[in-house]
């Protein structure tokens, strides 16, 4: 009686609980999201160079920066997972933190490579959802880092831009 009692009290609060990550990308009919990497792309209006997952009101968004190295603009726009729409889409002048990834995206441009291309090459072989991919340079290489999820673990994978292959990562203390 007491393990029933237990389990009704606890009850309500499970069932309120947000979705996790991992549930809502295992949902049946998301869109690939290197598909809407590349319905972005077909635009023309700069370089992809970051990519990620929110959840709002319990539905899962794609995330996606790009910069306009010939207008200096950084775009920020968000995707609804299920059917690909664009759900908003802001700009401003990049600002010096972008240095980095102005780069990586510059070198993009000169092997005439889309950021939707690199993250395919860079998943290839890899199991899992991917959570999340940003170009970066660092230690004169530029790269795309990715986050995979897989069974509830995440995976980190670097991919070196210049020589189109993966790049062991450096463990830190």
């Amino acid at each position: 009686m007491v393990r029933l009692l237990v389990s009704l009290c606890f009850f309500p609060f499970m069932a309120m609980a947000a979705p996790s990550i991992h549930s809502l990308l295992a949902q049946d009919g998301l869109v690939n999201p290197v598909s809407v990497m590349e319905q972005w792309e077909q635009q023309q209006k700069g370089t992809l160079c970051g990519f990620g997952l929110d959840i709002e009101n319990e539905q899962l968004v794609y995330l996606l920066s790009a910069i306009n190295i010939d207008s200096k603009e950084v775009y920020q726009l968000e995707f609804n997972a299920q059917d690909g729409a664009l759900l908003d889409e802001t700009s401003k002048p990049y600002e010096g933190k972008e240095i980095e990834q102005l780069h990586a995206v510059s070198l993009m441009r000169d092997k005439n490579i889309s950021f939707s291309s690199l993250v395919t090459m860079a998943i290839h072989n890899q199991s899992g959802y991917l959570l999340q991919a940003d170009l970066d340079h660092d230690l004169s290489i530029s790269y795309l880092e990715l986050q995979m999820l897989n069974n509830e673990a995440k995976n980190v994978i670097a991919f070196d831009i210049e020589n189109l292959r993966p790049l062991p990562l450096l463990k830190w203390d």
